[in-house]
């Protein structure tokens, strides 16, 4: 069968290492020393933390600097309050920090030269303008392994009770990403694990999508193998081991949001759309507690389906199960099975707190099933009924 035919959009001029940041001062002084947007959030700034070495040392190279500081995830009234106190001519914004910085430091980068709304541009409750505006150089920095925001076109807003959309154009892609692991290492744990499970969860989705391509299938297999045991790395005694596990994880990251950004997700992050507009509940733990019953659900359903794409999906899920759990000798189904214990295992070992901490009942689950039908939802596998999107939502409580 001879692929179907697919786009693949420019990347990121990607700068990977262990302690590479410290190669950033010397570029940008080099290519952007008239005038840098700095965006980070607020614990990447204090004394101690890489942030504020990186004011220090522009101020002390004399670049002008304007620095703003985003905590949670961005609204469009944040992005556009920082847009118009910057000075159009800036040469580059900067974002530092998590895959919230670096989505509202992407749609800032955007707006910048032209001083329009993100609203205007905003799918599915902007004005549905074409996004025809000169943008602002972005470099990203991530603090996290998690969003793969670094390497992704689409910038993630939130009005928290209303939507939560995204602000997408190849032009909003990062023109380079600086991916040091050794930021990773003053990342709490429970946001290691649980951004390191959103990453590992776009990359499966990424991989069985109706979209997926040899390229994105590659790209995310290898994320996947990087994926895999990198947790247990980084909690190793032996410091080579751990550097190991960060850069893994950094890695996994970063190829999953070129996945994504390339071939689409499923219904996890269908779901985890409008979650995230109508509850405070982290997207990566969302992503994690859903992973297992959505995907339980989506091979009970190609079971069922005895068609030749039914079996390529099945033969993907086998995969990804002998991966996680090498040496099996079972049959195909208890392989699929397997997939689905490794899955929950994850979940229950690294995001062991459900979502019913974050207020979801199974009172209150309807609005998610009104809100989930479009974006990611379209690029899953099979189609799942209202009712067991429900089933799978009860399970994540």
């Amino acid at each position: 069968m001879h692929p179907s035919p697919f786009e693949l959009a420019s990347t990121p001029h990607i700068h990977f290492g262990w302690g590479i940041r410290q190669q950033l001062i010397p570029f940008l002084s080099q290519h952007y020393a008239k005038q840098i947007v700095l965006i980070t959030g607020k614990t990447i700034a204090e004394e101690g933390y890489f942030g504020a070495e990186l004011i220090r040392e522009l101020k002390q190279n004399h670049i002008p600097l304007q620095h703003f500081i985003i905590s949670g995830e961005p609204s469009p009234e944040q992005v556009d309050h920082i847009v118009t106190q910057c000075v159009p001519h800036a040469q580059a914004v900067v974002g530092l920090g998590g895959g919230s910085v670096l989505d509202a430091a992407k749609a800032i980068a955007g707006l910048i030269p032209s001083q329009t709304s993100v609203m205007d541009y905003l799918e599915g409750v902007g004005l549905g303008k074409a996004f025809q505006v000169e943008t602002c150089p972005f470099i990203a920095v991530p603090t996290t392994a998690g969003t793969g925001s670094e390497t992704t076109k689409n910038a993630v807003l939130s009005n928290v009770g209303y939507f939560k959309k995204s602000f997408r154009d190849n032009k909003l892609i990062a023109k380079h990403a600086w991916l040091d692991p050794e930021l990773l290492t003053t990342c709490p744990k429970d946001i290691l694990y649980a951004t390191g499970l959103d990453a590992f969860t776009q990359l499966l989705e990424s991989y069985t999508t109706l979209n997926s391509n040899p390229i994105t299938d590659a790209l995310a297999w290898q994320g996947m193998t990087l994926f895999q045991g990198a947790f247990e790395k980084v909690n190793s005694p032996n410091k080579q081991v751990q550097k190991e596990g960060y850069s893994n994880l950094m890695l996994a990251a970063s190829l999953s949001g070129i996945t994504l950004a390339n071939s689409g997700l499923g219904a996890v992050h269908g779901l985890a759309g409008p979650i995230g507009a109508f509850f405070k509940a982290p997207h990566g733990i969302v992503c994690a507690r859903l992973l297992a019953p959505i995907t339980q659900l989506n091979i009970e359903t190609l079971l069922n389906e005895n068609t030749t794409n039914a079996t390529q999906y099945l033969e993907k899920y086998q995969k990804i199960s002998l991966l996680l759990t090498p040496n099996q000798t079972q049959d195909n189904t208890q392989i699929l099975q397997s997939l689905i214990q490794a899955l929950k295992k994850l979940t229950q070992t690294y995001t062991p707190n459900g979502l019913a901490k974050y207020q979801l009942n199974p009172h209150n689950l309807d609005k998610i099933i009104a809100n989930c039908r479009s974006g990611s939802m379209l690029g899953n596998p099979v189609e799942l009924s209202n009712q067991q999107l429900l089933t799978a939502l009860k399970q994540a409580l």
